[in-house]
C-alpha cells in the first residue's frame, strides 16, 4: 500500500531551489508562488524537530507521503485557516501519511507583542505557544534560523504541500483551501467516509488582534508610514535578551542616507519579561559610521506609570549622510525581569542600512488613528 507523507507551511518565502542558493539575501524572494514547485523535487532540507535537533525531512517522511503546512504566531489568516488541516489530519493520519506544521520566520513581528526569535531555542518556545494557543494536534518541526525551509519551498504566511514517497510535490498552494486540499487527498490517497468536519473538532476561535494605536505619548512615537523592517543581529545570538530591538528605516534613509530610523524595543512575551519601572529605565546608545549623525544617538526612556508593564520604548531617529548597507552599532542598557529574576544587562547589536526581505510586515500598524489604525494586517 502506498504511504503517504503531507507537510503544510506558514509563511512567505521566493526563489527556485537553485536560485535559492545564489541570490543574495536582499533579492526579490517573494515573487515566487508554491504552485511553481508542482512536479518538481524538493531538495534535501533540514529542520529542526522540537528537541531542537537537526533533521531531515527526508528522515521524518519515511518513506510516506507527506503534508506539511507552514505555520507562525503572528499570522491572522494562519489562525483563521489551520483548521483544515487538523479535520484532513483526523481523516488521514491513518492511512501511512505524515502530517507536519513548520514553523517559520514571524510573518508580522509585533503582533500581540512577539518578535522575531534569535536562535533554535526561542522558536522552540515560540512553537510552544502556538501549539497551546491553537491546541493543535499535527505535529510541528521548525525552518533553520536562515530559512532554508521557507526559501526552498516558497512559502508564504500559510502554504501547504502534499508530496510523494520520493519528494516529488504533487499538490502546492499559497494559502490553505479546504475544497482544493480535500480534492488533492483524494485524488493521490483516497475519499474517506463520514469526512471530519471543522466544527466537529472544537479548535479555538482566534479573535481578531486589535493593533495599538499609533500615536505619540511618554513611551512610543508615532510611526511613519511605509517603513521597511532593517537586518539587525544580535552580537550573542545564543544569549537570553529578555528585551528585543526593532528597526525600521524609511525609504529615504535606505535609498539616500539621510532619513528616519525608528527603533522600538519589545519586553520577550515567551520569558514573561516586563520593564521594572522601581529601578533606572532603559537607554540606548549608538555607534556610527566615520561621518554619520545621528539625532538623538543616545536616550533613556521615560519611566512607566505603574510599577511594571510590557509597552515597547520606542525612539525616533534622525540619521544624516549615511548610505545604503552601512552598519550602526547600538548598546541597549536595561534591567531583564522576569517573576523571577531582575538584573541589569547590557546587549548589542548591529543594524544594517538594507531591507531585511523575509516577508515580515509591520504595515498594519503604521496607521493614525483616523485612518484604520486597527485594521486586520494586509494578506498577502
Amino acid at each position: 500500500m502506498k504511504q503517504l507523507l503531507l507537510v503544510i507551511t506558514i509563511c512567505t518565502i521566493t526563489f527556485t531551489f537553485a536560485q535559492s542558493k545564489q541570490k543574495p539575501k536582499n533579492d526579490a524572494r517573494f515573487s515566487l508562488k508554491p504552485e511553481t514547485l508542482i512536479g518538481t523535487k524538493i531538495p534535501d532540507l533540514k529542520a529542526h524537530n522540537t528537541q531542537g535537533d537537526l533533521i531531515k525531512i527526508k528522515d521524518i517522511q519515511q518513506g510516506k507521503y507527506l503534508l506539511l503546512a507552514s505555520g507562525c504566531l503572528t499570522c491572522p489568516h494562519f489562525h483563521r485557516d489551520y483548521p483544515a488541516i487538523e479535520a484532513a489530519f483526523a481523516d488521514y493520519s491513518n492511512k501511512n501519511m505524515a502530517f507536519f506544521y513548520f514553523y517559520k520566520s514571524l510573518r508580522h513581528p509585533e503582533l500581540n507583542g512577539y518578535v522575531e526569535s534569535q536562535n533554535i531555542s526561542e522558536r522552540l518556545l515560540h512553537i510552544e505557544v502556538a501549539q497551546k494557543k491553537l491546541q493543535t494536534k499535527v505535529p510541528w518541526i521548525s525552518d533553520t534560523m536562515d530559512d532554508e525551509m521557507k526559501t526552498a519551498l516558497h512559502s508564504n504566511s500559510e502554504s501547504v504541500y502534499l508530496m510523494s514517497p520520493e519528494g516529488t510535490i504533487l499538490y502546492a498552494s499559497s494559502h490553505i483551501n479546504e475544497v482544493e486540499l480535500r480534492s488533492a487527498l483524494e485524488k493521490f490517497i483516497g475519499p474517506v467516509k463520514n469526512k471530519t468536519t471543522i466544527s466537529s473538532l472544537n479548535l479555538p476561535r482566534i479573535k481578531r488582534s486589535i493593533l495599538p494605536e499609533n500615536i505619540t505619548d511618554d513611551w512610543q512615537v508615532e510611526r511613519p508610514t511605509n517603513l521597511k523592517i532593517l537586518t539587525i543581529i544580535p552580537d550573542h545570538p545564543a544569549e537570553t535578551y529578555y528585551v528585543k530591538l526593532r528597526a525600521e528605516a524609511d525609504a529615504s534613509l535606505i535609498n539616500n542616507g539621510e532619513g528616519k530610523l525608528f527603533l522600538s524595543f519589545f519586553p520577550d512575551p515567551i520569558y514573561d519579561a516586563h520593564w521594572n519601572n522601581l529601578v533606572p529605565p532603559m537607554k540606548y546608545s549608538l555607534t556610527l559610521p566615520n561621518g554619520v549623525r545621528a539625532t538623538p544617538s543616545e536616550a533613556t526612556a521615560k519611566e512607566g506609570a505603574e510599577d511594571s508593564d510590557t509597552k515597547p520604548r520606542q525612539f525616533l531617529v534622525d540619521i544624516k549622510n549615511a548610505k545604503a548597507g552601512d552598519k550602526i552599532k547600538i548598546s541597549l542598557h536595561y534591567f531583564g525581569c522576569t517573576p523571577t529574576m531582575c538584573k541589569a544587562m547590557t546587549h548589542d547589536y548591529t543594524i544594517t542600512l538594507t531591507a531585511e526581505d523575509r516577508g515580515a510586515i509591520t504595515a498594519g500598524f503604521n496607521k493614525n488613528r483616523n485612518n484604520t489604525g486597527n485594521r486586520r494586517p494586509a494578506r498577502r
